[in-house]
């Protein structure tokens, strides 16, 4: 075969394929295109929170470490250690007076421990110190107690505290 005859033939044949491809049938030509699928939604990202600052950081810190001395305060209280927790609620105080709720706590907590060595006198001294600081300081759920709720109210009565 010669190479005109390679050409004509291979011409030939991709008319054949556009003329067939070309030809559809009335129903083919039609036919609806089904609709692309939907994106789906695209959820924004909340911005991150701003970072904090250098002294958000520390009072946080400053926190965190006042909690954790009121609360070795407390174990030593819940774990039946009172005298204990007499000489570490006496010794961090100090440390606690910027932060008023932990203060009080301890104060209270250092009071119970006075009132269950017996030491219902320092117990006393321990409320009033509580009520000098807060006048509507309450013992709360810590109220009816027969050890150390005679020596609150002493304490109110003395500061003239209803």
């Amino acid at each position: 075969m010669t190479s005109l005859k390679r050409n004509a033939t291979a011409i030939l044949a991709a008319t054949c394929c556009l003329f067939l491809a070309a030809c559809q049938t009335e129903e083919q030509a039609v036919k609806p295109v089904a609709p692309a699928p939907a994106k789906e939604a695209v959820t924004a990202t909340p911005p991150a929170p701003p970072a904090e600052t250098p002294e958000q950081l520390a009072e946080k810190a400053a926190r965190a470490s006042a909690e954790a001395e009121r609360d070795s305060v407390l174990a030593l209280y819940n774990n039946g250690d009172y005298y204990g927790a007499i000489k570490r609620g006496l010794a961090v105080e100090d440390d606690l007076k910027i932060y008023k709720d932990l203060e009080l706590d301890t104060i209270k907590h250092t009071a119970f421990s006075y009132c269950l060595t017996k030491n219902t006198k320092l117990c006393r001294a321990q409320f009033e110190k509580a009520l000098k600081l807060d006048p509507t300081f309450t013992l709360g759920g810590d109220d009816g107690h027969p050890m150390w709720t005679p020596a609150f109210h002493q304490a109110k009565k003395a500061l003239k505290i209803k």
